[in-house]
């Protein structure tokens, strides 16, 4: 996963930060599944999408729609992950099936009820609007992270990870874009119900058989969203605790089910209680930010690893690398801040972007890669990891600011954290690792020793 990658390419404190956003990621993603669970169960059940909720109007107005339903689904899937992977697996194998079976559906009948008139107007709130709702809908995205921890579950990680990561998100792509096509043509914008809109949506154009259809196939999907998150999520806590970084009984895997108890049920519990009282707006907008922030710095390793080899890169190099991965942050943050400012008129993306342009031809033409992929490796080096560094921070500046605020605390909290307990348990691991290997030397040393070694072994003793 991420946290790996950017651990051996950044370093600890960078892949710490990575994890605790990554770790954020899971519990909001998971939270934010469930409580649409409960949206559809409700349509399902000939109920309004926020009828099963609690009203506590003590609360604030983002959490004081309380949802028993989704912590209950949530306990479930707990249960069912920490079975077993294999079972899990099987499980997911034949509801994919099925949910692609209701995709079709979807998509084919949602068309016959297809009014072009609805796409006037085309764009409603501009090309604001527009980047606005990309940023958010990143949160999407987050599940094709997930793939690569599940590395140790395959035969051949190095060429089974790459498919399974570029086919699932171009299928998945595709049908999003042809499901948001259908919902949009189906209904007005204005009238798409944010809680269970293609339920609501069937109902609306007199289909209301087909809604029963479309809540299954919903409930099962985000059902199989939520087993898969939940193996994903502990597995990577798994990963970070065996660095010392987090409690190392979060490591724990059980040897009758092979699964990683501790970590699954930990990561469920804080899923758990975010579903119970945050609503989908706050969790969307938090979820893209971490999933952006992480995005990021996976492309910044990536630039890292492939021009960066220590003892072969020269000092020269190294510096050139430094000055053109900074003067391309800066170009990109410079161009978000300017978007996230209100700039609508051009002259700042004429500065900002040629920089952009040239630090990025700077690092093709002046850098030579230190390092060819193996398997596998990304194209166009180094033009897709600085387009994605560029895109993912101008996205960022169209997320609200109180959304940033809670980034902040979070990242504030990691931060403390790391420097007082994970940066000493960290080191202290690495210590003891490093002492583990040289008794296992002494010994093997003193063994040949009492073998009779031959001349190797008495220039020892001497």
């Amino acid at each position: 996963g991420s946290f790996a990658y950017l651990r051996v390419e950044l370093g600890d404190f960078v892949a710490f930060i990575a994890a605790g956003n990554i770790a954020l990621e899971c519990v909001i993603g998971g939270a934010a599944v469930a409580r649409s669970w409960t949206s559809y169960f409700a349509t399902l059940c000939n109920h309004q999408p926020d009828e099963f909720r609690i009203t506590v109007n003590q609360l604030g107005a983002n959490y004081s729609h309380l949802d028993p339903i989704a912590v209950g689904v949530i306990a479930i899937i707990c249960v069912l992950a920490t079975l077993s992977t294999k079972g899990s697996s099987r499980f997911n194998y034949v509801a994919s099936i099925v949910h692609m079976i209701i995709i079709v559906f979807v998509i084919t009948a949602g068309l016959t009820k297809a009014d072009t008139k609805n796409y006037s107007p085309f764009a409603p709130y501009g090309v604001r609007g527009i980047f606005r709702a990309s940023a958010v809908l990143f949160f999407a995205y987050l599940g094709f992270d997930a793939v690569a921890t599940m590395a140790e579950e395959t035969k051949n990680p190095g060429r089974d990870i790459p498919i399974g990561l570029v086919g699932s998100m171009v299928i998945a792509s595709a049908a999003y874009c042809l499901m948001a096509i259908t919902l949009c043509l189906m209904q007005p914008y204005s009238e798409v119900d944010p809680n269970a809109p293609f339920s609501v949506a069937f109902e609306k154009v007199g289909m209301g058989w087909a809604k029963y259809i479309v809540a299954a196939g919903a409930l099962k999907g985000m059902t199989t969203v939520l087993l898969v998150g939940a193996v994903s999520q502990a597995r990577y806590l798994t990963h970070i605790a065996r660095t010392h970084m987090l409690p190392p009984w979060l490591a724990y895997v059980n040897e009758r089910t092979g699964t990683p108890v501790n970590a699954t049920i930990v990561m469920m519990c804080g899923t758990a209680v975010i579903a119970l009282f945050t609503s989908l707006n706050i969790l969307s907008n938090l979820l893209s930010i971490s999933t952006l922030f992480i995005f990021m710095l996976v492309a910044l390793g990536l630039m890292v690893r492939r021009y960066y080899v220590s003892g072969v890169t020269t000092f020269e190099d190294r510096n050139r690398l430094v000055a053109c991965i900074a003067i391309i942050i800066a170009s990109s943050m410079a161009t978000a801040i300017y978007w996230g400012l209100g700039g609508n008129g051009w002259i700042g993306y004429v500065i900002t972007i040629p920089i952009w342009f040239l630090a990025t031809l700077s690092l093709r033409l002046l850098v030579p890669q230190a390092r060819e992929p193996k398997i596998w490796g990304v194209p166009f080096m180094p033009w897709a990891p600085s387009a994605s560094i560029l895109i993912n921070m101008f996205l960022l500046s169209s997320i609200d600011k109180d959304s940033f605020i809670r980034f902040g605390v979070w990242s504030a909290v990691l931060m403390v954290y790391y420097v007082f307990i994970g940066l000493h348990a960290s080191y202290d691991t690495v210590k003891a690792s490093r002492e583990e290997k040289k008794d296992v030397q002494s010994a093997t040393k003193f063994s040949k020793v009492e073998q009779g070694g031959g001349p190797s072994t008495l220039n020892y003793v001497n």
